[in-house]
């Protein structure tokens, strides 16, 4: 049975992690940084709580660009992504089978992104709701997760990815 998660950024100084709770405030996962580099990828710790399994990755800079031009939307043209052990996040992600749909949320402000792997949908990741929301709104980065228990990995990438880079749309 799919349930929601709450993901936010958990921060220690200058190693920005992040940090996803069930509706109990009990850590389902998170993503600690272990090492920053002024110029080279930081160490982080992905950590699945449910499983106990601890994996570390190098995650790069972000790095954004917009297009401007006479009939572009602002919003369209960003371009944003890090890198993921030396490989772009969203090719990393494609390269899985994952697909990303986004679309802006139906009677609020936000985004809504339908995450499928495969062709199957696995995923639904929303920018949190505020007090609409089943978790309190702490930071313009927390997002609502919901996925199945057996999705937690990948659905956590995805959604750290989204949380850290300034791309609107993934289509």
């Amino acid at each position: 049975m799919a349930e929601t998660y709450f993901m936010h950024p958990d921060s220690n100084g200058l190693k920005q992690g992040f940090l996803m709770e069930d509706q109990n405030g009990t850590p389902v996962y998170e993503a600690k940084c272990l090492k920053m580099s002024l110029f080279g990828p930081a160490s982080f710790a992905f950590t699945n709580h449910r499983t106990g399994r601890t994996e570390e990755h190098k995650i790069g800079h972000t790095i954004t660009t917009e297009h401007h031009g006479p009939l572009t939307i602002d919003i369209l043209a960003t371009k944003s992504h890090f890198k993921y052990d030396g490989q772009k996040i969203w090719d990393c992600l494609h390269d899985q089978g994952v697909r990303i749909d986004s679309h802006l949320s139906g009677g609020k402000l936000g985004m809504t992104y339908t995450v499928t792997l495969c062709g199957s949908e696995i995923a639904t990741i929303a920018t949190s709701a505020g007090k609409n929301s089943k978790f309190p709104l702490t930071t313009r980065y927390a997002l609502d997760v919901t996925c199945e228990e057996g999705d937690l990995d990948l659905a956590f990438l995805t959604a750290f990815a989204i949380a850290r880079t300034e791309q609107t749309f993934y289509n």
